[in-house]
């Protein structure tokens, strides 16, 4: 287990100023398993309320500290007074984040054979949301030596498990000790670091920059800047605006269930309680415009008016919204669906508690959705209000999970509602399965009551819910933008896959599934010897071993060469043995670390691109993919027209993507199955992964194709869906041969070739 630990320094102005809340955002939003170690000069801790659950340590005792303090006193930025100020040469003032960061760090490396990650932090820092140690791992990425943003260094990650890294804080520590800092232009710590760095990279060191430490901290760089946070005194009060911006928007599984509500029972207007960004707000009106013209929208919120007690009350651990931004969002929106879809969006808001805000509605609205509180009060009056309504949509009715956990019973008012109906055989009540987990333990549904006799029930696919994986990049875009720009150094222009034409000739492609039937790709070769051979790395050596030698191996994992692949196999293991006569095709976000490795094994480099989110300019970004065009970021490097291979999350997909982009149009696909080949242990069924912005979740479950269950993990899971979409493909013109019994492919396979058989509705009416 990787560890990682935060360290930070502070004086008392710091403390009074910034440093506290800090301290209580970390208290607040930080994974326990992140150690965090805070050192302090000049300042007596008890004259100060801190967390008591952090380490705190006198710099002053560490020796070299003062020893350094006494002997270079001077330089304190105006050279005693000689100067105006000018904190670039004052070296004192720099010194305690130098002499703080490398004595954690020394002191890590001293303690323990695998020190992990020791991360520099700001003291005008603000944590302003819940940040896990996976968070943390996926900011600093497997292969790395140091991980840092050059323009705003106040986040700074070392590697302490490598060498390289922990002699280069030796040597920043050094060029202070000695003096050796008053001998440059500068005298910062950050100027130093950036001198050291540039040196160790000319030798090999791995430095990654990122802007990822921005989606989770606000720096300060001094005076804080409140007007983008929501801070609180003692009191619960708000000392300070929140931003006039709305937050981004949330938007788990069930909500998507809202949608196919509407489109079944097509509710012109709906009253909402828990208004919150105005996201969903919007969402509901673009599915009430297809069907309607008009759409009458009226929501409830506390907005600003929020406090630590209603969060705590309400079970609410989302960031607030100020009234004025979020009737901003939504005028935007009205005006713009007049403008561009000639529609009517008619809207109102009101503020404050729904216990004093909300009357009895009546009738006068098609459909309510409750989701402002969770406690028993709170949902018990909204619903009152909301009762005779002839679609209800309340949110949070809480299960348990598999470890019996789920919310506190004062958070389940709506839980309450539904077993208030229990006896009640009228009332036509549902809980909607759903997948999203609840922090701190449990799952979280909607439930639903149909009031008007004439709706009818709840459609029989709405209580079957399709599992959805939404995969994403294993590594930060900057790692992957970084491979990218390395990668193109080191594979020739003129070894790079284009367009070619299309023929006839035909390819296997292996992946790395048990099902893979050996003989029966021999037989093929037997058969038509000029069948070319595509591999994933992890079917590579199962090939060879089996007396097959794969013509290619397209490779595309963005991680080192060094640790582990997903499967628990060492990657350098796969290239045990290379075959002269393999190609291997190097997807340029690839570690350069496998394409050196490949190299110095005398193998048969050849490069390609892969279309990733992570190439797009910023801006493009915000907008979708129109006429399959694109706009490169130009620091990349990318030569202009460079053919970009699409196809899928993981290479196997991306191997049929490229094999159509030269040309072929009958490929087999042997390995495709996206199941595990036995009922995963007791043991492995406790393990849980999770993603940025997830609670944790199970690594493996079940799934099913009509009847046949399935274990699998959310990795397979998201290839898998990409076939079902690829089979689906007519544009594609690619004749799949699947090979593969009692898989989960297999079974999507089976689904799209029943689709084909079906008549077309030509054919039908000329026969009769």
């Amino acid at each position: 287990m990787t560890e990682v630990n935060i360290v930070t320094s502070f004086n008392e102005n710091l403390l009074k100023n910034t440093t506290h809340y800090l301290l209580t955002s970390l208290q607040e939003n930080l994974d326990p398993k992140i150690k965090f170690t805070a050192y302090h000069h000049d300042c007596k801790l008890d004259a100060y309320v801190i967390p008591d659950t952090f380490t705190y340590k006198d710099l002053h005792e560490v020796k070299e500290h003062e020893d350094f303090a006494k002997r270079f006193s001077a330089h304190d930025g105006t050279e005693e007074g000689t100067l105006p100020y000018n904190e670039k040469i004052d070296a004192l003032k720099w010194s305690h984040k130098v002499f703080a960061l490398t004595s954690e760090a020394f002191s890590l490396v001293e303690k323990y054979s695998s020190s992990g990650w020791v991360v520099w932090l700001d003291a005008d820092t603000y944590l302003h949301k819940r940040f896990t140690k996976d968070d943390m791992l996926f900011m600093l990425p497997e292969g790395a030596d140091v991980v840092y943003n050059p323009d705003d260094p106040f986040f700074v990650a070392f590697n302490l498990n490598k060498q390289a890294t922990v002699d280069l804080l030796s040597d920043l520590r050094g060029a202070y000790i000695l003096g050796e800092v008053t001998k440059y232009r500068e005298w910062h710590d950050s100027y130093i670091l950036q001198r050291l760095l540039n040196i160790y990279q000319a030798h090999g060191m791995r430095v990654h920059t990122t802007n990822h430490m921005h989606d989770y901290f606000y720096h300060f760089k001094g005076i804080p800047d409140f007007t983008k946070l929501a801070v609180r005194n003692s009191k619960g009060e708000r000392i300070f605006p929140l931003s006039e911006e709305t937050t981004p928007d949330i938007k788990p599984n069930r909500y998507q269930q809202i949608g196919e509500l509407m489109d079944t029972y097509k509710p012109k207007s709906v009253i909402e309680t828990g208004t919150w960004n105005g996201g969903r707000a919007i969402q509901m009106a673009l599915t009430a415009f297809e069907y309607s013209d008009n759409f009458t929208y009226k929501g409830y919120d506390l907005f600003e008016d929020s406090t630590i007690e209603t969060d705590h009350e309400e079970f609410n651990s989302k960031a607030h919204n100020t009234m004025v931004a979020v009737q901003k969002r939504l005028e935007e929106f009205a005006e713009h669906v007049k403008v561009n879809r000639n529609k009517t969006f008619t809207f109102e808001l009101q503020k404050g508690n729904t216990r004093k805000t909300l009357r009895e509605q009546g009738e006068w609205y098609d459909m309510a959705f409750v989701g402002g509180g969770n406690s028993i009060k709170t949902v018990a009056h909204d619903f009152h209000c909301v009762k005779n309504t002839p679609v209800i949509v309340l949110d949070h009715y809480f299960r348990e999970d598999d470890e019996k956990l789920l919310p506190n019973d004062s958070y389940q008012g709506v839980n309450k509602i539904f077993e208030s109906f229990k006896k009640n055989k009228k009332v036509r009540r549902y809980v909607l399965p759903s997948g999203d987990r609840v922090k701190g333990g449990g799952f979280t549904h909607l439930m639903v009551i149909l009031n008007d006799k004439k709706l009818p029930n709840i459609p029989e696919h709405l209580q079957r819910v399709p599992i959805v994986v939404n995969p994403r990049d294993c590594v930060p875009k900057d790692y992957i933008r970084n491979n990218i720009r390395e990668n193109l150094k080191l594979i020739p222009d003129n070894k790079f896959i284009t367009k070619y034409r299309n023929h006839g000739d035909h390819a296997i492609i292996v992946s790395g599934g048990h099902s893979t039937d050996f003989n029966k790709i021999k037989e093929i070769l037997n058969e038509s010897p000029d069948t070319l051979v595509m591999c994933v790395k992890h079917a590579y050596p199962h090939l060879l071993k089996n007396g097959i030698k794969p013509w290619g191996c397209i490779v595309l994992d963005p991680r080192s060469i060094d640790g582990e692949s997903t499967h628990g196999i060492k990657r350098k293991d796969l290239f045990k043995t290379i075959e002269p006569s393999t190609k291997f095709f190097i997807a340029t976000m690839t570690d350069p670390s496998v394409t050196n490795y490949l190299m110095e094994r005398k193998a048969d480099i050849w490069g390609w691109n892969a279309f990733t989110e992570s190439l797009r300019d910023d801006e493009d970004r915000k907008q979708g993919i129109q006429n399959n065009q694109v706009k490169i970021r130009d620091d990349i490097g990318l030569p202009k027209g460079a053919t970009l291979i699409t196809g899928g999350t993981c290479a196997a997909m991306r191997a049929i993507g490229m094999l159509h982009t030269m040309g072929f149009r009958t490929v087999n696909l042997f390995g495709f199955d996206c199941n595990l080949k036995e009922e995963p242990t007791e043991e492995m069924k406790k393990e849980t992964q999770g993603a940025e912005d997830e609670d944790p979740r199970p690594k493996y479950f079940q799934v099913s194709v009509d009847k046949d269950p399935y274990w699998t993990t959310g990795e397979l899971l998201a290839m898998a869906q990409d076939c079902e979409r690829t089979f689906k493909d007519d544009g594609m013109g690619i004749n799949f041969i699947f090979h593969g019994e009692k898989t989960l492919v297999g079974e999507l396979w089976k689904k799209a070739k029943e689709q084909e058989t079906l008549p077309n509705y030509k054919e039908f009416f000329n026969a009769q």
